[in-house]
């Protein structure tokens, strides 16, 4: 696995703190006169929540990490075979994955498998005969005990939810299994496992009988290293958003709950799995929108996943001392547009399931306020960074070009600042940090702006699925509609942002409005 120097990254920190500090001298005095502090303060409400809500997400990660997962971890090692599973499924999707990456993904999970001693069944859901043959002889080449099977079940490429699917149902009908004492470990094509990875998670689930799922940590790696700077740009830029995710799960963990059961790999009971009702919430999950009508998920199937547990009621927990790596794809050379299409797939996936989750009765009381709380901060922080943005651009327009240079100030101090709190959830961070963490929030509010209103996007251009003739008015209907919600939300909140930096009053608006009634009469 490559890995990069990490000595030199101090000096480009220093070189960044000693430029902070420049730049701050070079500030003007106008920004501490009492008149300008007004700015301060509007800025600081909005700022305030923000950085309070990433503090107490810290502090709660930092709790279960170092308190409520350690003593569990111990216990876990205390006991004996009693909390061994009775049988351990191994669920691996892929479809049109390079060799070399399946290689290293079946073998590791084959060796790991082999490691834990239990009963495991190796489910291969996959498309292509080229990935049979590879899959089966990787298999031989372990030569592996007669406790492991390994059973490949092959689909029309239909989708990841019609794969996973007939997984479920090869779970559902094997014989002489005790499902409420088994696990399902459902693995991406692309995910690498770490030694001790399904013996460390499944042995949990005999710890906690009300446990009915689970997700690990997660890390970006490359098999070798990176040749462009793309490459380069990608791999750090996935560090940084693992590095995110694992403080949110364990944040949100420490309400005995997570937030998504990760498709990369995550762990769900066998009795939960083999359920009619689950398998369809995953093959054929879907959502009634009070605009859009009722659609189908194509993408988001750990979203699916997790609704169905979750709403049962069940506990979920995140397993921070499990590392599993995965290969992440490179879609476009443009790092921007690559990364912008994810982002819309991921923020996608987010605000459908989102909104399933609070459209359930009592679905707080189900899960706890945290947790509840997580999910409904989810429609609000797309909002924030936009806030902070256009009122440095309005407030430039009002009070001085010297304004944004303070936001930009402040911006390059908050981030680095946010960065280093990150040292507790990973050893190693990088220079490019501080910027990642600043586009994934400005750009990434405008993408989850954008996808709020166009939930049936899916990718449907990747699936080249066609429209039949009469379905193009319920497609015109989608895009007038969604693009006239967002554009009206969007004025409404630059015209908000506006009456925040007096730019113009209420009197100025008035006037406005009755110029346009003797334009119109």
């Amino acid at each position: 696995m490559y890995e990069d120097s990490k000595k030199k990254y101090i000096y480009y920190f220093l070189v960044y703190i000693l430029f902070l500090i420049l730049y701050g001298l070079a500030l003007p005095r106008e920004l501490f006169d009492p008149y300008q502090q007004k700015l301060i303060f509007i800025l600081g409400i909005v700022g305030g929540y923000r950085y309070s809500w990433f503090v107490l997400n810290n502090l709660r990660a930092y709790r279960y990490k170092k308190h409520k997962f350690r003593l569990i971890r111990q216990e876990e090692e205390r006991c004996g075979k009693e909390i061994d599973p009775d049988h351990l499924f191994l669920l691996i999707t892929s479809f049109r994955i390079s060799e070399s990456v399946t290689i290293k993904v079946y073998r590791d999970a084959i060796k790991d498998a082999i490691a834990s001693g239990y009963d495991v069944t190796l489910i291969a859901s996959i498309v292509e005969i080229a990935e049979e043959r590879l899959i089966r002889k990787i298999f031989i080449h372990f030569d592996p005990p007669e406790r492991i099977k390994l059973v490949i079940t092959r689909i029309k490429g239909t989708g990841k939810r019609d794969a996973l699917a007939a997984g479920y149902r090869v779970v559902a009908n094997t014989k002489n299994v005790d499902f409420e004492k088994s696990v399902v470990a459902v693995i991406d094509g692309d995910s690498i496992v770490t030694p001790g990875t399904f013996r460390k998670c499944s042995r949990l689930f005999g710890l906690d009988k009300k446990l009915g799922g689970l997700t690990t940590d997660e890390d970006s790696m490359l098999i070798k290293p990176p040749e462009t700077v793309s490459e380069y740009v990608y791999l750090y830029w996935y560090r940084l958003r693992f590095a995110q995710r694992n403080i949110s799960m364990s944040s949100v963990a420490l309400s005995d709950r997570v937030l998504t059961l990760t498709g990369r790999m995550s762990m769900i009971r066998a009795n939960i799995v083999a359920e009619a009702a689950f398998v369809q919430t995953v093959q054929a999950d879907h959502i009634a929108h009070w605009r859009l009508g009722k659609f189908s998920f194509l993408t988001g199937d750990d979203k699916s996943s997790l609704y169905h547990v979750m709403k049962a009621g069940w506990k979920l927990t995140y397993v921070p001392d499990v590392m599993v790596y995965t290969v992440d794809e490179l879609i476009s050379s443009n790092f921007v547009l690559g990364s912008i299409q994810l982002m819309t797939r991921w923020f996608g996936n987010q605000y459908r399931t989102n909104l399933k989750q609070l459209q359930v009765k009592d679905m707080r009381h189900v899960i706890g306020n945290f947790p509840w709380y997580s999910i409904f901060d989810q429609r609000i922080t797309k909002w924030m960074t936009p806030y902070g943005f256009f009122i440095a651009i309005l407030g430039s327009i009002q009070w001085g070009t010297y304004v944004f240079f303070a936001y930009v100030w402040w911006v390059l101090f908050s981030r680095l600042m946010m960065v280093f709190v990150y040292r507790l959830s990973r050893k190693d961070l990088h220079p490019l940090w501080p910027f990642f963490m600043y586009y994934n929030q400005l750009v990434g509010s405008f993408v989850k702006m954008y996808i709020w209103e166009h939930l049936y996007k899916q990718g449907w251009s990747r699936q080249k699925t066609k429209l039949k003739a009469g379905e193009r008015y319920t497609e015109w209907y989608y895009v007038v509609s969604s693009n006239g919600m967002l554009a009206l939300k969007f004025i409404l909140f630059i015209i908000t942002v506006g009456f925040v930096v007096q730019l113009y009053t209420f009197d100025d608006l008035w006037l406005y409005l009755h110029f346009l009634k003797e334009v119109v009469t």
